[in-house]
């Protein structure tokens, strides 16, 4: 993505009986897209932050197109625990809840997510101390 996004703030009309509108612009940087991506990313599909990539940019409209690469959370093998849902289902709710997490967090409409998963990771029971 080339450059920050902006949108523009302030501008006249009515009064309101909160702070006065200042002119201006609020800028998301593109750098703070992406690493916005990659910690939902990592939060929805369950795996370390460190392994989610993210790619985002514009969608030559306004919207964003988000492309997130990670792993995918296996169960530990021969603990016989069946996934919750085939991969395919898990990476069309990822999907939704990336948009969505993407729009609220930036206020930007999100037009597309791909995931793609590039390996594999056993999802190990943590234990609480």
């Amino acid at each position: 993505m080339s450059g920050a996004v902006a949108a523009p703030t302030g501008g006249g009309g009515t009064a309101s009986p909160g702070p006065r509108p200042v002119a201006g612009y609020d800028r998301i940087g593109s750098a703070a897209l992406v690493h916005t991506a990659q910690a939902v990313a990592s939060e929805a599909l369950r795996v370390p932050f460190r392994e989610a990539r993210a790619r985002v940019s514009d969608d030559g409209h306004g919207a964003l197109a988000v492309e997130i690469t990670a792993p995918l959370t296996v169960p530990v093998l021969g603990s016989h625990a069946v996934p919750d849902e085939p991969v395919v289902a898990t990476a069309h709710r990822a999907r939704a809840t990336i948009a969505e997490r993407i729009r609220t967090i930036t206020g930007r409409q999100v037009e597309r997510v791909t995931v793609t998963f590039s390996s594999s990771v056993v999802d190990t029971p943590r234990r609480v101390r």
